[in-house]
C-alpha cells in the first residue's frame, strides 16, 4: 500500500528537507506537495528523499482558483499549456511522474457544455504534450457543497467521462474519497468499476476533512478494495490535521494498514 503524506502540511514549521525525514521517521516512503511552480522547491524535496528513502509521486499543476489558466475556458490555452509545461519540467527533473489538475470555477454566462468541451481539449493538447515526456495527469473532481461552491467539475461519472473522452494512458482522473463522499457516495461501486481510469487516490475524513479515523469512511476498507480492484498508485494524504504532525501521521498509516492497537 503507497500512502504518500501531502509534506506542505505536516511538519510546517520545519525546512522542506528536514519534512520529508520526518515523514520518512514515521514509516512513509512517499510523499506529494502542492508546490509545482518553484522547481527549487521539488529539487530539495527530492534530495531529501534521497537520502531516506522517499520519493516524491504528485505536484499540482493548478489550483481551483487559478482563473487565468483554468482549462475550461478556450481563451486560457495557451497559458494552461504553458503552465503544463513547465510544472511537468520542474517535477521531472526531481523524479515525480505525475501532476494533478483541476478544471477551475464555473464560468457564469458560458454554456455548460462549451466549458466542458474546452476542458477535453485542454486536457487532450496537455497530455500529448506531456506523454513526450512520460509524465501523467491526474484531473480532480471536488464537492460544491461544502468547500468549493462554483467549481466546474463537482460529479466523478462527469470526471471519468470526461478522461474516457480525451482519450490518452496518461490522462486520468483523481478520485479524492472525501469530495466525491459528499458529492455522491457509493465510493466502492464507483471506485471499483472504474478503477482503470483512476490515476491517484486523495484520503481524508469524513465530516471536516481531518484525520481519515474515526468518520463515515472506512478506509482500511477502501483502500483494500481499490487494490483488489487492481489499482498500483498511490493514496495521498490531503486533510487538515487536528493533532501533532507525528502524532497523526502514525495513527494514521496504523489505521490504514489495519494496525490499530499494535504497541
Amino acid at each position: 500500500m503507497k500512502i504518500a503524506p501531502l509534506v506542505d502540511i505536516f511538519f510546517k514549521e520545519k525546512p522542506w528537507e528536514d519534512r520529508v525525514k520526518e515523514i520518512s521517521g514515521c514509516g512513509f516512503s512517499y510523499i506529494e506537495t502542492w508546490q509545482g511552480k518553484d522547481a527549487s522547491i521539488l529539487k530539495r524535496l527530492a534530495e531529501s528523499g534521497k537520502d531516506c528513502g522517499v520519493k516524491l509521486v504528485s505536484i499540482v499543476i493548478n489550483f481551483a482558483t487559478d482563473s487565468e489558466v483554468a482549462p475550461i475556458s478556450a481563451g486560457n490555452r495557451s497559458r494552461f499549456l504553458d503552465q503544463v509545461d513547465r510544472y511537468s519540467d520542474n517535477a521531472l527533473s526531481a523524479g515525480c511522474p505525475q501532476g494533478i489538475i483541476t478544471a477551475g470555477q464555473s464560468i457564469p454566462g458560458l454554456d455548460y457544455q462549451q466549458q466542458r468541451t474546452s476542458l477535453v481539449d485542454s486536457l487532450r493538447e496537455a497530455g500529448e504534450l506531456v506523454s513526450r515526456k512520460g509524465f501523467c495527469l491526474n484531473l480532480e473532481p471536488l464537492n460544491t457543497e461544502v468547500d468549493h461552491p462554483g467549481y466546474f467539475l463537482d460529479s466523478p461519472f462527469e470526471g471519468i467521462g470526461i478522461v474516457k473522452e480525451v482519450g490518452l494512458h496518461n490522462v486520468r482522473m483523481l478520485y479524492d474519497f472525501y469530495h466525491m463522499a459528499i458529492m455522491s457516495g457509493n465510493n466502492t461501486s464507483f471506485v471499483c468499476a472504474n478503477i482503470g481510469w483512476i490515476g491517484h487516490f486523495h484520503v481524508a475524513g469524513l465530516p471536516g476533512r481531518h484525520e481519515p479515523y474515526p468518520g463515515e469512511i472506512y478506509y482500511p476498507y477502501m483502500l483494500r478494495s481499490a487494490l483488489k480492484a487492481g489499482y498500483e498508485g498511490y493514496f495521498g494524504l490531503e486533510y487538515m490535521p487536528l493533532l501533532g504532525s507525528r502524532e497523526t501521521l502514525v495513527k494514521t498509516l496504523a489505521h490504514l494498514e489495519g494496525r490499530e492497537g499494535e504497541d
